[in-house]
């Protein structure tokens, strides 16, 4: 048995990893759940001790004092008033402010502050005056008191006159973090004069934050450590040890057939669980496994002597469909007044398309490019019927369009499973060059004149031969000089694909014949094989490849 994590360690390990997912999870809501609720809970403080600020602020008409830049009587009343409020709220700093000029956010002033009991005391204590201790009317605020995106935000509350509280959270390099909430003090015009802030410490937010975090934690590990016990417990009762039960008598039964025991020999040894549900299911069906595997080993001889066979014998219809095409060059050594080559690659062991070239007398050449629909046996099997029915309509001397007529009728007659095939045929008059041909539905030749490049003929197709009784075929004629080259083909060429589905195409086809139009017919399907090989690379062939092409060299003067 290949030894590992056994199923107990994996399962705490599993245990381990999602409570502490579900952990992290639940310590991540509730940060963010329990500080937008504490950061609500002091925006909501800070704005109530803004509202007891503005009143007095509004009650000593500091907003003509702050327009006046004045301090008269009632401006230390009003430090007092706002130094009680401080005295008795939980805030780091209460003051009001202004631009002295509202265009400028960096223009900003103290109008006042105000200052707890405990901090007059201890700067008192320490040395100062009570005018060193407070901030008057007109003192600049420090630099870096606070940031621009700040300072734009309480420019544009003043500008705007608004009316109602305000709150952000913002650092300086002066005062850190803070909570600040701000309010525009209007002068008894009801222009907007300047504004009180209320600054909480954001630190101290933080703190109750991280007592969460650390409660939460120390709850759940202590939770997870439980769940693993008890979890770990249960499974080694009702999962593992039946698992491991059907993993030992499963692992015995495969090194019996490693060892290359009979069939008879390959017996599983039945595991009895009785904890119901999906696990005794299990052992049910590895045990109807064993033996299914110890029937298939049975069989196993007599299907692969079987198999065998029939690889023995598709290899010989291979050779046999092979043998039935032209394949000995040069096909016609005595005559010297053309050149032909063609070539088939099947996509299985046999296959569906053919090529055929004979002649017909001493001055017609009869050349023949089929594609028989579907694959493997069937279509050789139809190709063969097919190639034999167009030959002997052939050699009757009947024309391209009454050869493939009458092949359409015979295979009309008997095609009860309604299989076509597409075909090009041509007859050469070889003696003047004339070539005339017909297409049932196949793909269009490629001809190249005598010192041009080679380029697709569309010709008029009929309809496939084998598919309906009746069709007629149009044939038309091609006046070849000598160098002239025809090339026709399956649909195998065209529509080869790579790894990337993309299909080769005819104009990749077309560039192919012409990278070296002037070569031989060998030599042209080779260079279009190659071209094809080169562009579906390592991709696997679904189609058979088919080529002919035939070189028109005329008679020597």
């Amino acid at each position: 048995m290949k030894k590992g994590l056994s199923i107990k360690h994996r399962v705490a390990i599993t245990a381990v990893i999602f409570m502490g997912i579900l952990t992290a999870a639940i310590a991540a809501i509730g940060y963010k759940l329990y500080v937008d609720s504490v950061m609500e809970s002091y925006i909501e403080y800070a704005d109530t001790v803004l509202e007891y600020a503005y009143r007095e602020a509004s009650e000593y008409a500091f907003g003509d004092m702050i327009l006046d830049r004045d301090m008269p009587e009632a401006y230390e009343k009003l430090r007092s008033e706002l130094n009680k409020i401080k005295d008795s709220s939980n805030i780091e700093y209460l003051y009001a402010i202004y631009f002295d000029d509202v265009d400028d956010i960096h223009s900003l002033h103290y109008a006042i502050n105000a200052k707890t009991e405990e901090e007059i005391k201890t700067g008192l204590d320490s040395g100062k005056t009570l005018s060193e201790i407070y901030t008057n009317m007109g003192t600049p605020c420090e630099e870096g008191s606070f940031e621009d995106d700040t300072l734009m935000l309480l420019q544009e509350a003043v500008k705007t006159g608004r009316k109602t509280s305000g709150a952000l959270a913002g650092y300086s390099d002066v005062y850190g973090h803070m909570l600040n909430g701000y309010r525009v003090v209007f002068d008894s015009k009801g222009d907007p004069a300047g504004l009180i802030c209320v600054e909480i410490d954001i630190n101290r937010i933080y703190t109750y934050v991280d007592r969460y975090i650390q409660s939460v934690i120390l709850i759940a590990v202590i939770l997870t450590a439980i769940i693993i016990v008890l979890y770990v417990r249960y499974t080694k009762h009702y999962l593992v040890g039946p698992i491991i039960k059907i993993a030992e008598n499963s692992d015995s039964f495969v090194e019996k057939m490693k060892s290359g025991a009979e069939p008879e020999e390959l017996v599983y040894e039945s595991v009895h669980v009785s904890t119901g549900g999906e696990l005794e299911l299990l052992a049910n069906n590895v045990k109807s496994l064993a033996d299914g595997v110890s029937s298939y080993m049975t069989n196993l001889k007599a299907i692969t002597a079987e198999k065998e066979r029939i690889g023995a014998e598709l290899s010989l219809a291979t050779r046999i469909q092979a043998d039935m095409l032209p394949n000995i060059y040069p096909a016609f050594p005595d005559r010297p007044e053309f050149d032909i080559y063609a070539t088939m690659s099947p996509a299985k062991e046999v296959g569906g398309d053919f090529y055929d070239f004979f002649l017909i007398d001493d001055d017609h050449l009869c050349m023949v490019m089929a594609d028989v629909s579907g694959k493997g046996v069937p279509a050789a099997l139809f190709m063969m019927a097919s190639k034999i029915i167009l030959a002997n309509n052939a050699m009757l001397g009947k024309s391209p369009a009454k050869i493939l007529e009458d092949t359409n009728a015979a295979i009309c007659a008997n095609n009860r499973e309604e299989m076509f095939v597409t075909v090009w045929l041509g007859i050469l008059e070889i003696s003047t060059g004339k070539l005339t041909a017909a297409n049932a539905g196949h793909e269009y030749p490629a001809i190249c004149s005598a010192g041009g490049s080679f380029e697709l003929y569309k010709d008029k197709h009929g309809f496939v031969i084998g598919g309906m009784e009746g069709v007629k075929y149009r044939e038309y004629d091609l006046q070849l000089t000598p160098g002239a080259r025809i090339f026709v083909y399956t649909d195998g060429v065209p529509e080869a694909t790579n790894a990337g589905d993309e299909l080769f195409g005819t104009e990749r086809m077309i560039t192919a014949l012409n990278k070296d139009s002037g070569a031989s017919p060998v030599e042209l399907l080779n260079n279009v094989r190659g071209s094809v090989d080169e562009f579906v690379k390592e991709a696997e062939q679904f189609d058979d490849l088919t080529m002919l092409c035939m070189e028109y060299i005329g008679k020597k003067q």
